[in-house]
């Protein structure tokens, strides 16, 4: 178990963190993370973390079982959170029907529990207001979807000492990898709102100083 569970921390922290720290400088993302993007910034996001979440299962341990322990409902999940039910569903069917079509007696559930994942984001997101939660809610919510993510996989796949025992082995390396995984990435999002809140202000108070100065010449 503990051997699952560095070395899933291990191969995905990093790639977590560069993952955020790269999209984060996109335009699309830092429009979606204000409230201002459209359809096709939503349209890039979803490709993108959808994207994520495929690498997510392919960074992911594979088990003697064939599950795979992995931070593939990672992807669905932020992007849920930082913009919406549409944003996350879209996300976690790119991640969830890939992770179906690689097959495995766990595929039904897995590629499911990937969906809800990105469901579950984006109505907390509604929830809030629309606005970000916090790290500590978030990582909350993320060892809440992989207890959902760990029920589903017991209530579909037969035999159930099987499905049991995949459940034991995967779902506590998940909760703790992706728990870390989504403190990175909401704690890179709050920074990137407030460079962005604060690019805003000296934008308004730039605006402001320039316009007196002509009023003053004027005079």
């Amino acid at each position: 178990m503990l051997h699952a569970i560095l070395g899933l921390f291990a191969t995905t922290e990093v790639f977590v963190y560069v993952f955020m720290e790269v999209i984060t400088r996109l335009k699309n993302i830092q429009r979606i993370i204000i409230g201002k993007g459209n359809w096709f910034d939503i349209t890039i996001a979803i490709i993108i973390f959808g994207g994520f979440s495929i690498f997510g299962t392919y960074t992911g341990i594979i088990l003697p079982s064939g599950a795979i322990s992995s931070i593939r409902d990672l992807g669905p999940l932020v992007i849920g959170l930082a913009a919406g039910p549409i944003a996350g569903l879209g996300a976690g069917l790119i991640g969830g029907i890939h992770r179906y079509l690689l097959g495995g007696f766990t595929c039904v559930p897995c590629g499911l529990a990937t969906i809800l994942a990105g469901l579950i984001g984006g109505i907390v997101y509604l929830i809030n207001k629309k606005k970000l939660v916090g790290v500590f809610v978030a990582m909350l919510l993320s060892i809440f979807v992989e207890i959902i993510h760990g029920l589903v996989t017991i209530i579909i796949v037969r035999p159930f000492d099987e499905a049991l025992a995949v459940v034991l082995a995967a779902i506590p390396p998940m909760m703790i990898a992706n728990a870390m995984g989504i403190a990175i990435s909401i704690i890179i999002l709050e920074h990137l709102l407030d460079e962005l809140v604060e690019e805003k202000q000296i934008s308004i108070l730039s605006h402001r100083q320039h316009r007196a100065q002509v009023i003053k010449t004027d005079v």
